[in-house]
Parts: C-alpha cells; sequence; structure tokens
C-alpha cells in the first residue's frame, strides 16, 4: 500500500472517482490525508458515500484550507462552477503522476521512466515499446493516459522501466515529472476548448523535459512547426531531435513514430535485428486503424480514435477509395484542417454535433450527408461502396465521441459491430 507521510493530515480534494481517481484516493487515504471526495456520477457518488468517506458538493469544500487538488484530467477548472472557489495559489494542483513521482525513490523504487506524449500516436508508441522490451526479457511497466492508472502499479526494482503515456491534460497537473527519457511525437490542434491556443497547448506538451538534466534524454520528432519550436529550447539533458525517415519504415499509421521507439531503444542497447522483428510483428491497437473485415471489394476500417482533424488526415493518406464516416463533437479544433479535398475521398457520412459543420466544409463531389446515428451512417456508406464496386469504408471521426458515446471505444465497438453484421445479413 503506498504511504507518503507528505500528505498526513493534509486536506486533499478529489473530483473524478473513476479508474484514476480511485488509485488517487486509496494512496492518500492510506497516507492519513483528510480527504474530500466528488464525481459527476451519482452511482459513483453513492458507491463511495456507503465506504463512510466525504463525498460533498466541491462548491462546500474548504477551499480556503485545501492543500492539494486532484481534478481528473480534462476537467475545464475555468468553466466549471464546481471549482469557482480553486485558488492556485492556495491550493497545488496535482495528478497522479505527481503522486508516482512523489514516491518514486520511496515507495516505487527508482527504476526508469519513458513518458511519451504528442497529439497522435502515443498509445501505439508506449505499446509497442512494451513488447519489444517485455520480449527482450525487461521488467517493464505500462501506464498512464492509456488507462492503467499509474499508482495501480505494484512497486518493480531499480532495474524496472515503467513506460508513461502522459496527455496534456495529465502535463498540465504534473509539474515534478522527471521521465529519463522523454518523447514529443508531434503537436498538431486538439483539445483547443480547454487549452484555448495552440501555443499554450504546444508550451504544456514541453513541460515533459522541464525537470529533466544531463543523465536523461529528451526525443523530439520535428515534423511540423510546433515541435520544431520546441525542438530549438535550451535543455539541460542530451537533445536528440529526429526527422521522419523511411529507412526502415513502413506504410503503416504509426510509421511516423517509428524513429522515436527505434532511438529509445537504442538508448537501452537494444539489438537492431530485436526491432526490426518488434515492428514487424506488432499487429496495432484496437480501434487505431483496425480492418475489421475485407471482402475483397470492401474493406471496413475502425479508426475511432481519430479524435482530432491530423489524425483523421493520416487516415486518408493511407487509404483510398474511401467511403468516411465522421464527425462528433470538435472539441474547439478547425475542422477546416481536414482534407475534404482528398483524391483518396470519395464519399462522405457525418455524424453527431459537428455534422453540419462538416457539411458546410465537404465539397459537393463528395455527396455528404447527415445521418442521427453512426449505424445508419455505416449501412449508406456500405450500400454507396456496393453500389460503387468496392472501396474502404473508414470510421476516423476528426471529433471526440462524448456528444453520442460514453467514449470512443463504444463508438469503435458499434462501428465493427455493425460492419460484420452487414457482412453476415449479405452471406
Amino acid at each position: 500500500m503506498i504511504n507518503l507521510k507528505k500528505f498526513n493530515s493534509k486536506k486533499v480534494g478529489i473530483y473524478g472517482l473513476g479508474l484514476t481517481g480511485k488509485s488517487i484516493n486509496e494512496a492518500l487515504d492510506s497516507s492519513g490525508a483528510e480527504i474530500y471526495l466528488w464525481d459527476d456520477s451519482a452511482n459513483l457518488r453513492s458507491q463511495y458515500s456507503r465506504s463512510h468517506q466525504v463525498v460533498m458538493d466541491p462548491i462546500k469544500w474548504p477551499w480556503d484550507k485545501l492543500d492539494y487538488f486532484f481534478p481528473s484530467p480534462g476537467l475545464n477548472l475555468n468553466n466549471n462552477k464546481k471549482t469557482k472557489n480553486f485558488n492556485c495559489k492556495k491550493t497545488k494542483l496535482m495528478s497522479d503522476i505527481s503522486l508516482f513521482e512523489e514516491g518514486r525513490g520511496i515507495i516505487f523504487p527508482s527504476g526508469k521512466m519513458i513518458a511519451v506524449t504528442g497529439t497522435n500516436g502515443k498509445s501505439s508508441t508506449v505499446t509497442l515499446l512494451h513488447e519489444i522490451l517485455k520480449n527482450e526479457g525487461f521488467d517493464v511497466r505500462l501506464a498512464g493516459n492509456i488507462g492503467i492508472p499509474i499508482l495501480s502499479l505494484k512497486p518493480g526494482t531499480e532495474k524496472t522501466i515503467y513506460i508513461i503515456e502522459v496527455s496534456s491534460f495529465q502535463l498540465e497537473l504534473t509539474k515534478n515529472i522527471k521521465p529519463e527519457i522523454a518523447i514529443l511525437l508531434n503537436i498538431s490542434e486538439d483539445h483547443l476548448d480547454k487549452h484555448i491556443t495552440i501555443e499554450e497547448y504546444r508550451n504544456i506538451k514541453s513541460q515533459i523535459f522541464c525537470n529533466q538534466d544531463s543523465n536523461d534524454y529528451s526525443i523530439i520528432c520535428n515534423t511540423d512547426k510546433h515541435t520544431e519550436t520546441v525542438s530549438k529550447n535550451k535543455f539541460l539533458s542530451k537533445k536528440i531531435v529526429l526527422k521522419e525517415s523511411s529507412n526502415f519504415l513502413d506504410e503503416r499509421y504509426y510509421s511516423k513514430n517509428l524513429n522515436a521507439i527505434w532511438e529509445t531503444l537504442k538508448i537501452l542497447n537494444i539489438s537492431n535485428s530485436s526491432i526490426l522483428n518488434g515492428f514487424n510483428n506488432f499487429k496495432g491497437l484496437k480501434h487505431r486503424m483496425e480492418l475489421i473485415y475485407d471482402t475483397g471489394k470492401i474493406r471496413f476500417i475502425n479508426d475511432s480514435k481519430a479524435t482530432n482533424p491530423s489524425a483523421t488526415n493520416m487516415a486518408f493518406d493511407l487509404n483510398k477509395n474511401i467511403f468516411w464516416i465522421g464527425g462528433g463533437d470538435d472539441k474547439g479544433n478547425d475542422l477546416s484542417k481536414i482534407n475534404l479535398d482528398s483524391d483518396n475521398l470519395k464519399r462522405v457520412f457525418l455524424i453527431g454535433s459537428a455534422a453540419v459543420k462538416l457539411l458546410s466544409l465537404t465539397p459537393e463531389v463528395k455527396k455528404p450527408l447527415i445521418f442521427k446515428s453512426l449505424t445508419l451512417a455505416l449501412q449508406a456508406a456500405y450500400k454507396a461502396a456496393k453500389k460503387a464496386g468496392g472501396g474502404s469504408i473508414v470510421l476516423s471521426p476528426g471529433c471526440s465521441s462524448h456528444d453520442q458515446f460514453d467514449g470512443y471505444e463504444e463508438r469503435g465497438d458499434i462501428f465493427s459491430k455493425t460492419a460484420l453484421s452487414l457482412i453476415e445479413m449479405k452471406n
């Protein structure tokens, strides 16, 4: 059990009681903190109320006496009435990664942290790193934004490698992160409903390097104007700036990030043959350019994890004769950056709250249509693809899923199940 004496008798607020919030609560409870809990879900609140913990509307929290505040990553403190009394001068913002760093070398052996951030490709990058290092016999743990709370990891040894996917929301809350290897993959518009400007978003991403010293490594993929800006900053660490290369890359969606993976593994003294073998055997992630079915003429591709324009443009670049299903919550992003003029894009089928906006941006030659549900859009796309003699039906929304679904996973699952049902009906 995690026990950090620093938090004994400290007053702490935790807003968000999902897996991450639960792990924070358990760590601080065992450390003797005085905790105030809240979640927007009545079901979660009732679970914690039954455990005799203090579940209280944040409006009633003693903000003037609160030492630490752990908000759910992504919670917009500027537009949330329940946190209007938060004062950053009185109360320190923290995350689960903050607690992990507080405990590294105490509760968790120091080991080695590889932290990966960027707009697109984080999950594929950390997963591939994890697979290769695990196959090489390393004691390696994968956690962070990929879905496993870092505080849920079992303490390892001094040889343990912690691979952490870090979102901009988490970085904004984690002032003490100090990875031995920090990786910035790319920066493009995303979450501008919260970060306001791309410059603010870029600066938050670059915080991953702020606490490193001369023993650490900073790896920057200089593939866009924003990462180029970051690459010109002075660091205390060993800075490695990478340009995109195709020397050993294939055309899979994560290929633009293979250089960063390669460089990281070389720092860890992994052989070239082991790295290439790992690349070739990697099957990819669910909901990320996932081939659901190929009839020989029509391919169904689930790219539900593509929640911003740059991710969707990647899908457009990698496929031909696309019958595209897009739309959702735009998160404040500029949807005009989706390449709707792409020669690979044949037809457009739109869903969600951004559908009307996307309709206005789509050339008439693409024959855009709006549908009330993903299922109806997919049925129409399949009919159109059959009529055209084939093509790729691609769910790559370019938008968040939260206007219609619980998450991109639910959206992707519905697409996949519907696609398979359409094939079964044909057979």
